[in-house]
């Protein structure tokens, strides 16, 4: 029994294929009648020469309209149904496909085809697609390029020190050299300031170019600068780990038993340096880090008020000290500080995550002592004290990721108390010191027990004797390669942090437009 939406179907393909035979005829006359008008007029030759050729072209024309119904939509066939009206149209006599055939013709998902777009010639998406960019020729340099362009540069740097947005100029064996300064100032009190240069060479009619980034040295990047060496003390039974420089001629006393041993990099700006020896110590031995001598000096400010050193924060906490005043630290990050003839004390037991400032007025002194946790600067015009160990809560050579930090900055001095305060045994400093008149310890003729051991940095403008009552240790903390005690002096110095040695190809214009 047929369904009414197959005889529906059934009428609609009966009426498709009325059209199309009408379409045939209609297309039959049409051939017919250019084929009569060929023979009828081909002989005329209305606007050709007879003795050119006549030339023909098949031309396809598309009709889009063509066997398409318009808003019609048909409820879906059985699939044997559909089957039969396939074999009919077709005309074949054959047994109709299975069902599961058609259904599996009838399922099956079209591919889509590829759409090609074509660009205009002139779109400039087109030519950024198809340029071809070739990176620019790298040279390396020299060895005598990587030993000396770095050092030469860090020297003219340091003679700009007011200027810093400047140009630099210089020939070096045949070589033009021409760098522009970029200056990056601190951006809090415990970074670093940094100078990025860019250099063009021109070597054999090539134009070259390369990027330097030089940091300005803190002076607790050298374990220990002396600025005036005292003649009536000598460097006996001390251990010095890390860069050393002195401003003067300095004095090594080694005989049979002990004598100093200096590991990392000397320099003086003096000549030489007075060796006493009374065994058979070699040079080699003291120095195994090398000795260099007649090296520029690295002076000591004058004054060093901390807000010269560090840009304002605000979130800082800044303790302003008028009289003379004890400050002790505790491992939590609390302190306490009693100035003498007040009634009172102060405490508190907050820590901070910024830095922490203790300042003095001039003539006040400050004594410190305890264990920091924390960016801490103690600073005096006048006088700092150390009278028992201080130290950090978290030990760097332990605790690798540790953020305490402590400077103890003074204009003139900072002294190791008497025997009587700092108690016997070994005495132990965490921090980077700067005496800006001289460094002491006190009471140097008491019977020698113990080791004054100072992990960090060691600037003075000169340093008392420290022997019979201790033997010195200085070892330098590393971490200041990266960071420094909140608001720590700079130096004059600048040395290369990150050069990758390779010289890049380059053009006038691309220079002048680096930075």
């Amino acid at each position: 029994m047929a369904l009414p939406g197959l005889l529906e179907a059934r009428e609609l393909l009966e009426a498709r294929d009325t059209r199309r035979v009408l379409a045939a005829v209609a297309s039959g006359a049409l051939h017919l009648g250019i084929f009569l008008a060929a023979v009828v007029f081909g002989g005329r030759h209305d606007g050709v020469g007879e003795t050119e050729r006549v030339a023909s072209q098949l031309v396809f024309i598309e009709a889009p309209d063509v066997d398409r119904s318009e808003g019609l939509e048909l409820a879906p066939l059985e699939p044997s149904f559909a089957a039969e009206l396939l074999a009919e149209q077709l005309g074949q006599d054959s047994e109709p496909p299975s069902p599961l055939e058609v259904a599996e013709a009838s399922t099956e998902p079209v591919q889509p085809q590829p759409v090609l777009t074509e660009l205009p010639a002139d779109s400039s998406a087109t030519a950024s697609i198809l340029e071809t960019v070739e990176p620019a020729p790298t040279y390396a340099a020299s060895k005598e390029e990587l030993a000396t362009l770095p050092e030469r540069l860090a020297r003219l740097i340091e003679q700009q020190a007011g200027n810093p947005d400047s140009q630099l100029q210089w020939e070096d064996n045949g070589k033009q050299y021409t760098a522009r300064l970029v200056w990056e100032r601190a951006k809090d009190g415990t970074a670093l300031e940094h100078v990025i240069a860019q250099i063009s060479a021109s070597d054999q009619g090539k134009l070259l170019s390369t990027r330097i980034m030089l940091k300005r040295l803190a002076f607790s990047q050298f374990t220990q600068v002396v600025d005036r060496w005292d003649p009536m003390v000598q460097l006996h039974d001390d251990v010095i780990v890390g860069r050393f420089h002195s401003n003067s001629q300095f004095n090594v006393m080694h005989d049979s038993r002990v004598g100093p041993k200096f590991l990392g990099k000397v320099t003086t700006a003096a000549r030489s340096f007075e060796m006493f020896s009374s065994g058979r110590g070699r040079q080699a031995e003291i120095f195994p880090g090398g000795l260099e001598t007649r090296t520029s000096r690295i002076d000591l400010p004058k004054a060093v008020q901390p807000s010269a050193w560090a840009p304002e924060d605000p979130n800082s906490r800044i303790h302003e000290l008028s009289s003379d005043t004890r400050i002790r630290f505790f491992a939590d990050g609390s302190y306490m500080w009693r100035t003498n003839g007040a009634p009172g004390a102060g405490y508190l037991n907050s820590p901070s995550e910024h830095p922490v400032y203790f300042i003095a007025t001039p003539g006040t002194t400050l004594a410190v002592q305890g264990v920091v946790a924390g960016k801490i600067l103690v600073y005096s015009p006048h006088r700092i004290v150390i009278e028992d160990d201080i130290v950090y809560a978290r030990d760097p050579r332990i605790v690798t990721d540790s953020r305490d930090y402590l400077g103890m900055v003074s204009d003139k001095y900072v002294e190791v108390a008497s025997p009587g305060t700092t108690g016997p045994g070994d005495l132990n400093v965490h921090a980077a010191i700067f005496a800006g008149r001289r460094f002491v310890v006190r009471d140097i003729d008491h019977g020698r027990s113990a080791t004054l051991r100072i992990y960090g940095s060691l600037s003075a403008g000169s340093l008392s004797a420290s022997e019979p009552r201790y033997a010195t240790e200085i070892e330098y903390d590393p971490r200041f390669e990266k960071r420094r005690p909140p608001g720590f002096p700079f130096t004059s110095r600048f040395e290369a942090e990150t050069w990758d040695g390779q010289w890049v190809a380059t053009s006038e214009r691309m220079a002048e437009e680096t930075f």
